[in-house]
């Protein structure tokens, strides 16, 4: 009975920790939403975590504690491997739930810096971009991806061009037409570039084509 007891307390303390994470990272993600926004006009584009993709993991996150909540109310259980497994769960789809509020994309005149929403963060100079890469999916209901890459093979950053990947696309078309990266400080230059930001101006430039060769850093 007291282990039925410890356990009721433990699920508990796991619901309202959890609810409190939950409410202060989606409040913490709009606030660096609107954030997000005023940089645009400073040539600084960011890109984070699906919104929909977040409201389904506050749908899901408390059904498992939730649950083990209530059924050691309703009986004498104590603790046992579904306890154990119930845990193991809550920590995953929390783990993954601060990917998708924390992790963000952000394309600046300096070059891409990536945040995993695990506090590891890596930066990029837009001269370290050697290849880019257009993958197109074979289901209707998966996106295209673009993918950018340095002259030793290292990931820079990958998206779907309609969710955020416009800006360093249309970086890349300028790079590519006029032998060196735009800078995003000059008004002509950025007007340029922010005038490509939409798939016509972008995605035919770059289909079914092999482009590497972009780097002028190695890293």
């Amino acid at each position: 009975m007291m282990m039925n007891y410890t356990m009721i307390a433990l699920w508990g303390v796991v619901n309202v920790l959890q609810t409190y994470k939950m409410f202060r990272s989606i409040i913490v993600y709009e606030i660096n939403r609107r954030r997000d926004k005023k940089l645009y006009a400073k040539n600084i584009y960011i890109t984070r975590g699906d919104r929909l993709e977040m409201i389904a993991m506050v749908v899901v996150l408390p059904m498992t504690p939730a649950l083990m909540f209530i059924l050691h109310l309703l009986g004498d259980v104590g603790i046992h491997f579904l306890d154990v497994g119930a845990f193991l769960i809550t920590c995953a789809l929390l783990y993954y739930f601060n990917e998708v509020t924390g992790s963000y994309t952000k394309i600046s005149p300096e070059g891409v810096e990536e945040d995993d929403g695990h506090g590891k963060k890596t930066f990029y100079p837009l001269n370290a971009i050697d290849k880019v890469t257009y993958r197109e999916s074979c289901d209707s209901e998966i996106p295209d991806s673009v993918s950018f890459d340095t002259k030793s093979g290292e990931r820079i950053a990958r998206f779907g061009p309609i969710y955020g990947g416009y800006p360093l696309l249309a970086m890349t078309r300028f790079k590519m037409e006029n032998d060196r990266w735009p800078d995003m400080n000059n008004p002509e230059e950025a007007a340029q570039v922010k005038a490509w930001m939409n798939w016509s101006s972008t995605i035919p430039h770059i289909k079914d084509k092999e482009i590497s060769g972009l780097a002028e850093v190695d890293m």
